[in-house]
């Protein structure tokens, strides 16, 4: 019974040294989630027709339905990409999740106050889209960092004196597959939003 116990403390030890840069990319995510909420709820009658306006599709087709589902994750793998080049982006790296939570967090509520029908869509086509992607942006959030951290060290006297080649094209390769999956979410919310 010790060896199991053992082994399964030295695996989750090992899961969270191993993802610690995910850690805080999740909590402002979730972090984004509540605040959100928050500030729908608190918010006058004014800010609820504003969310509401902005949540109505105004585009009918296919197509205009998958840059609708695209174009917001696309923006934040942009910015993400870029700030991971930038030495100084570590703030601003560290906002996006917070902003895609906030997003989502203001998306959840609206719905909810439709009542039943609103829980039905928040369930079945914008939790699973929003955790999708925010499980994607935490991964490109925490990939911008490390390069960002890296980048601010050739700012030192003292620092590395490169960033590996490698480096940068596995980079560019990580987020190549990032927007690869930002495509599938976007099919995947597109297809939702056509059965709902």
């Amino acid at each position: 019974m010790t060896r199991t116990t053992t082994r399964r403390k030295r695996e989750m030890n090992h899961f969270l040294t191993d993802n610690r840069r995910l850690f805080p990319f999740a909590g402002l995510f979730l972090l984004g989630v509540v605040v959100g909420v928050a500030v729908y709820l608190t918010a006058g009658d004014s800010a609820a027709a504003a969310v509401s306006d902005a949540l109505t599709p105004n585009q009918v087709g296919w197509s205009a339905a998958l840059w609708d589902s695209l174009f917001a994750p696309l923006a934040m793998l942009a910015a993400l990409y870029l700030l991971g080049l930038w030495g100084c982006g570590v703030p601003f790296i560290l906002a996006v999740p917070l902003i895609h939570g906030l997003g989502l967090g203001l998306t959840e509520a609206h719905y909810y106050a439709a009542g039943t029908d609103g829980v039905m869509t928040v369930v079945t086509r914008i939790m699973p889209v929003g955790l999708l992607t925010g499980a994607l942006l935490t991964m490109a959030g925490a990939e911008s960092l490390r390069l960002s951290v890296a980048v601010s060290r050739l700012l030192i006297p003292d620092g590395a004196q490169s960033v590996a080649k490698n480096g940068f094209r596995l980079y560019s390769i990580r987020f190549a597959l990032f927007l690869g999956v930002a495509v599938v979410i976007a099919l995947l919310d597109t297809g939702l939003r056509a059965i709902t």
